[in-house]
C-alpha cells in the first residue's frame, strides 16, 4: 500500500548545505554560480566533520538535495529564491537520479504473506527504559558463533541507514531516509508493503497499539510525525508538530499510557553557520500527544524563550538562549510517572543549566522534576571551530551532547539508576528521584562525534558503552567498555584498531567510497544484547558479538562488501552508525551503511540467522 503525497519534492540532504546560500533574495545565475559564490567556501575544503565536502554531495540523489530546500534543514530560508534556482543548484550539485520503476525493483511477497504485530522490537529502547536488551531470543554465547547468512534486504536510492525498525513474530517495519517505510518477511526478506512518507524518515519505527489497532509511528523531515496501520501501511493520522519553523525530530516517539511522547531537536546548530542569521531562537521540547484525538495534552521546553542579547560583528542582532535539543528517545519510569531524556548544547549565548543535561519532567503534567547537567556553559553552534564565525556564541563551549538515550535500571542490590552516555566520553549514574549523582566513570576525552555518540545497553549489573574518539583526538580511546552498573567499574574493554595500514586522506570520501582501509573505525553505533551476549558495530563495517563475562570476541563479520540483495538493485555495506543492531528470536540485523561525516555509503540491512536442528 502506497500513500503519496505529490505536492511534495522529496528526500533529503545533510542539514548543513547550503548553509548561506539562501539567506539572499533575488540571487540569479546558474547553478554552478551560485554554488562557487555562496556554498564552495564550506563544502570544497570542509573543515567540520559534520560539513560534507563536493565529492560526497555529488553522491547523493539529486532529490535529497531538493529535499534539504523545500522540507528539510534549510526550508526555513528559501524565500526570494525561485524553485527554477534551486533546481540549477541541484542539478550542478548531483546528477544522480534513482532508476525508474522502484516498485517494480521490490521483491514483492505473495498476497497471504501474514503480518503479526505481537512486537518483538517495537522501539529504539526495546523496553520502557531504554536498555536495548532483548529477553527474546535463543542467541547466547554458547551458540553465537554459528550464525549465518540469511539474507541482505537492499534499500534502493538509499546511502544511509538511519532507521531502527520495529519487529514482530514475521515482520520488520524498516524506516529508511528514503522515506519509504518497508513491511519485510523475516523468512525471505520480500516486501509485504510500503509506505511512501515523500519526506526523508529521520527516527526509528515505533509499533504500538491505538484503539486496540497495531499502528506504527515515524518522525519526518517535514517536521510531522505519521502513523500508519501496521497490517497494510494505510495512513492514519499525519500532523505537524514543530514549535519552530527550525524544529526537527530525530529521537523516535514514545507511546504510554494513552499519549505518544515526541521529543523535538532543532536546526539553529547549522543555520548559524551564516554570519547573517540573527542566531538563535529554536530550542528543544517534548510533546505528550492524547492517541484519543491527537491533541497536545502538555509542551515541556527545554529553555526560556530566546530575547535580544547583543549584536555580532556584523551588526546582526543575537539572541538566547536557544538550543538544548533533545536527540534522544525518552525513558519511561513507571514507578515514578516520570519521563527522561537528554539535551544537547545551547545554540547561543547564554548558556543555561539544561544544555547538555539529562531531564526528568512528570508523565502527566509535563512539570520539571530535576535536571543534571553533564557540562556547564556549553553553547556552540557550527560557526565555531578553525574557521570561527560570527555567530559562534561567546562560551565557544565543545558540543558534548548527550546524543544517547538514558537507560533507567535497576542493580542486583535493588538500587534504581538512570544512565546517561555522554559525548564527553562520561558514563553518569544518577539517583531517579531527584537526578543526584551517583557514580561517574570517564572513558575518554570525547569529542563531537566521539565519546558516546548513540547509546549503550544493559545487561543485568553490566552496562556496555561505544566509544567513538576519533584518532587525531589528544588521548583517544575508542573502543566498547563494560562497566559494573552498581559502581562504574571498568570490568573489560576492547580497544578499536584499525588493523590495516591507511595511506590515504583523512575523509574517507576523498579516495574512494570503500577504501580497503578506511579512516574510521571507532564504534559509534547504539550497542544491542540478548542473555550473555552483546552485540556493537563498528565504523569500519565490521559487527562484533562480545562475552559479556569477559569481553571475549565470539563472532564477527565484516559488512562493507557487496551484496546480493533481494531486491537486486546495487547493495553494498559500509559504516555501521546510529541504530546498529537489532535482535529478534533466533536473528540478528545489522543495519551498514551511513554517508554523513564522511563515512561509508551502504543501503542494507543484513539478517543472520542461528542454523536450525535439522542443519
Amino acid at each position: 500500500m502506497i500513500q503519496r503525497r505529490p505536492e511534495l519534492l522529496t528526500k533529503f540532504i545533510t542539514g548543513a548545505l547550503f548553509t548561506s546560500l539562501f539567506f539572499a533574495s533575488n540571487v540569479t545565475g546558474n547553478g554552478e554560480t551560485l554554488y562557487n559564490e555562496k556554498c564552495a567556501l564550506c563544502h570544497d575544503q570542509p573543515t567540520d566533520p559534520k560539513v560534507p565536502d563536493r565529492r560526497t554531495m555529488a553522491q547523493y540523489f539529486q532529490s535529497r538535495v531538493l529535499d534539504a530546500l523545500t522540507q528539510g534543514a534549510m526550508a526555513p530560508f528559501v524565500q526570494g529564491v525561485s524553485e527554477a534556482e534551486i533546481q540549477e543548484v541541484a542539478e550542478f550539485i548531483s546528477t544522480r537520479q534513482p532508476d525508474p520503476g522502484e516498485e517494480d525493483q521490490l521483491l514483492r511477497c505473495v498476497d497471504d504473506e501474514p503480518i503479526s504485530t505481537e512486537s518483538l522490537i517495537p522501539h529504539w529502547g526495546i523496553d520502557l527504559q531504554n536498555t536495548r536488551f532483548q529477553p527474546e531470543s535463543e542467541i547466547d554465547s554458547s551458540n553465537v558463533g554459528s550464525l549465518q547468512l540469511k539474507w541482505v534486504f537492499d534499500v534502493p536510492e538509499s546511502r544511509t541507514m538511519r532507521g531502527y525498525p520495529a519487529v514482530s513474530n514475521d515482520t520488520i517495519f524498516l524506516p529508511n531516509t528514503t522515506g519509504k517505510l518497508y513491511a519485510i518477511s523475516r523468512d525471505n526478506g520480500c516486501v509485504k508493503w510500503f509506505f511512501d512518507a515523500e519526506a526523508r524518515i529521520r527516527t526509528a519505527a515505533h509499533l504500538f497499539e491505538r484503539n486496540g489497532e497495531p499502528v506504527i509511528s515515524v518522525g519526518l523531515s517535514s517536521k510531522e510525525i505519521a502513523v500508519v496501520r501496521a497490517i497494510d501501511g494505510t495512513l492514519v493520522h499525519r500532523e505537524n508538530v514543530a514549535i519552530f519553523q527550525q524544529s526537527m525530530l530525530t529521537g523516535s516517539q514514545r507511546a504510554y499510557g494513552g499519549d505518544l511522547y515526541i521529543p523535538l531537536s532543532a536546526v539553529d546548530v547549522a543555520l548559524a553557520m551564516n554570519p547573517m542569521y540573527p542566531c538563535c531562537v529554536s530550542h528543544g521540547g517534548v510533546h505528550a500527544l492524547s492517541l484519543a484525538d491527537w491533541s497536545i495534552r502538555w509542551t515541556a521546553r527545554t529553555t526560556e524563550h530566546a530575547k535580544p542579547t547583543y549584536k555580532n560583528e556584523l551588526g546582526v542582532q543575537m539572541q538566547g538562549p536557544s538550543g538544548a535539543p533533545i536527540w534522544t528517545t525518552p525513558a519511561i519510569d513507571a514507578k515514578r510517572n516520570q519521563l527522561y531524556i537528554g539535551t544537547g548544547e545551547n545554540t547561543s549565548s547564554p548558556a543555561t543549566h539544561t544544555s547538555d543535561a539529562i531531564i526528568a519532567y512528570d508523565l502527566a503534567s509535563g512539570v520539571e522534576k530535576w535536571v543534571f547537567q553533564g557540562t556547564e556553559n556549553d553553547a556552540w553552534n557550527m560557526a565555531c571551530g578553525r574557521r570561527r564565525g560570527a555567530n559562534c556564541p561567546k562560551e565557544d563551549g565543545v558540543d558534548f551532547d548527550f546524543g544517547a538515550s538514558p537507560i533507567l535500571t535497576t542493580t542486583s542490590v535493588g538500587v534504581d539508576l538512570v544512565l546517561a552516555g555522554q559525548k564527553s566520553g562520561d558514563v553518569w549514574a544518577l539517583n531517579p528521584d531527584n537526578g543526584e549523582l551517583v557514580w561517574h566513570r570517564k572513558l575518554s576525552p570525547g569529542s563531537p562525534l566521539g565519546g558516546v555518540h548513540w547509546g549503550m545497553t544493559v545487561i543485568d549489573d553490566v552496562v556496555i558503552v561505544p566509544i567513538a574518539d576519533p584518532e587525531f583526538i589528544e588521548g583517544a580511546n575508542p573502543g566498547v567498555f563494560a562497566l559494573d552498573t552498581k559502581n562504574g567499574d571498568v570490568l573489560w574493554s576492547h580497544k578499536a584498531e584499525r588493523g590495516c595500514e591507511f595511506s590515504g586522506v583523512r575523509r574517507a570520501f576523498s579516495m574512494t567510497e570503500w577504501p580497503s582501509c578506511p579512516w574510521h573505525y571507532a564504534f559509534s553505533a547504539a550497542p544491542a544484547a540478548t542473555n550473555d551476549v552483546a552485540f556493537a558495530g563498528s565504523l569500519d563495517g565490521r559487527v562484533f558479538a562480545f562475552d559479556v563475562a569477559d569481553g571475549e570476541i565470539l563472532w564477527h563479520y565484516d559488512t562493507k562488501r557487496e551484496f546480493e540483495g533481494t531486491n537486486g538493485t546495487e547493495a553494498h555495506g559500509g559504516s555501521i552508525d546510529n541504530p546498529g543492531i537489532a535482535i529478534a528470536g533466533n536473528q540478528v540485523m545489522v543495519l551498514s551503511g551511513y554517508d554523513m561525516f564522511g563515512q561509508m555509503p551502504g543501503n542494507v540491512l543484513v539478517m543472520f540467522e542461528l542454523p536450525s536442528i535439522s542443519e
